[in-house]
């Protein structure tokens, strides 16, 4: 059970953030060395190499120091952080790609939420290398829904898209998934829910 009044931020995370708001550009360094590569490794998911991760990364930061003095203490600062992050790799999709969103029916939809049970208990690495090689619509939705934690409702606000695309594309981005696994040899069981 968490602890009441317990603070969100640090004492140091605290004072980073508040030498930041003064334009510090050492306290902006400290802030980059701690939480770049953890960033890099959310824009990388999006993009899908390093260079566009890295040109991204470095756009999220420096709307996360333009904007800080809109942060306001009342919640993680690096959850705060993590949204302007997100958005700005979901800005350079929408920018860069054209991204095709398809509904499918519920029993399409059934038939391929067996599989997910095998795909989390996979080997990070392995899900990830493939997650790259999906279109950008599948990866888009299944990266903010498996592994951000947003909701379909957030998915939704974001891309501009309805909730039940966002349900359906996510459903349709593990079973390409699992194919990806399956002709990787990482899984045997594709072929039954394609």
């Amino acid at each position: 059970m968490p602890e009441k009044n317990k603070p969100v931020n640090t004492a140091k995370e605290v004072e980073l953030i508040k030498a930041c708001q003064k334009n510090d550009r050492k306290a902006q360094s400290e802030f980059y060395r701690l939480y770049s590569a953890k960033f890099l490794g959310i824009v990388y998911r999006f993009a899908g190499d390093f260079d566009t991760a890295n040109d991204l990364l470095q756009e999220g930061f420096i709307k996360i120091f333009r904007h800080i003095n809109d942060y306001r203490f009342d919640g993680s600062f690096e959850g705060w952080m993590k949204r302007i992050i997100i958005r700005t790799s979901i800005d350079y999709i929408k920018k860069h790609h054209k991204l095709y969103f398809e509904e499918i029916n519920e029993d399409h939809q059934k038939a391929i939420k067996e599989e997910a049970d095998t795909i989390e208990k996979m080997n990070c690495d392995a899900i990830i290398n493939a997650i790259t090689q999906l279109p950008k619509n599948y990866a888009t939705v299944l990266n903010l829904y498996a592994i951000e934690g947003f909701s379909y409702a957030e998915i939704s606000d974001m891309l501009e898209i309805k909730e039940v695309t966002v349900r359906s594309q996510y459903m349709r981005a593990k079973q390409k998934l699992a194919v990806i696994l399956s002709e990787q040899h990482h899984i045997s069981y594709a072929a039954k829910i394609v």
